[in-house]
């Protein structure tokens, strides 16, 4: 997500969600790969040899686990079922605390019951290009859920912004591109990861929300993963 590092989640056999995790500097990209081939992306069923919980709430789903255990084993055919696992009503309902806003949306660190969850939107309202630091694209969408509630949040899923940053390089146009998406979204079953991110420096008591994956049917992807748009990476 950030300078080479990644976040991931899953979810066990109970249908418990579960976050590896690795103290700093914590899980670099390569690490998602095997022999060049990527081995850890949505849907893939993969296992990892657990060391420890280490809940810090809200984000009660983590676990430290040996970076040399990861096996990949197969794909998970039926993804709708997957995703119901983790379907909640509205975003609030992820959470179960205020949701502040003002720069932002965020909940309070060191409370709550999770630190993860799936909607389903009732309406996208719009896809967003916007400039980031060090001359990157910073990727947002705004929606509205079941509870009838906006949100524009960051989208850090990293297949979503490696196919993004695939349709920039071909020199087309940036507003043609964002409607295209748009209307993608729209016109998909579409399913919104949102997790929190951790408190910095600025806001260390604030955990951000954010889209960490966006998942459509028909798939936006046609089956391919993150993996198959780093040609286009710089």
């Amino acid at each position: 997500m950030y300078r080479g590092n990644v976040c991931i989640a899953g979810y066990d056999k109970d249908r418990i969600a579960v976050r590896p995790v690795l103290p700093p500097p914590g899980i670099s990209e390569s690490s998602l790969f095997y022999d060049d081939k990527p081995i850890i992306f949505p849907f893939a069923v993969v296992e990892f040899d657990f060391t420890q919980a280490n809940p810090q709430p809200p984000h009660t789903e983590d676990y430290r686990y040996d970076p040399n255990s990861i096996r990949f084993i197969r794909i998970v055919l039926n993804r709708k079922t997957v995703l119901e696992w983790s379907l909640f009503e509205s975003v609030g309902a992820i959470f179960e605390q205020p949701i502040q806003s003002g720069p932002g949306y965020y909940v309070l660190d060191c409370q709550g019951p999770r630190s993860l969850g799936t909607i389903q939107p009732i309406e996208i309202t719009g896809f967003i290009y916007e400039s980031g630091e060090e001359d990157t694209w910073d990727y947002r969408l705004r929606f509205k859920d079941r509870q009838g509630d906006f949100y524009k949040l960051k989208i850090t899923d990293l297949a979503w912004q490696y196919y993004c940053h695939s349709l920039l390089s071909h020199d087309r146009d940036r507003i043609k591109i964002t409607s295209e998406l748009t209307t993608i979204l729209r016109s998909s079953i579409t399913y919104l990861r949102i997790g929190l991110a951790r408190g910095w420096k600025k806001f260390p008591d604030r955990c951000y929300l954010q889209i960490t994956g966006i998942y459509t049917f028909p798939d936006y992807l046609k089956g391919k993963t993150f993996a198959d748009y780093l040609s286009h990476q710089t």
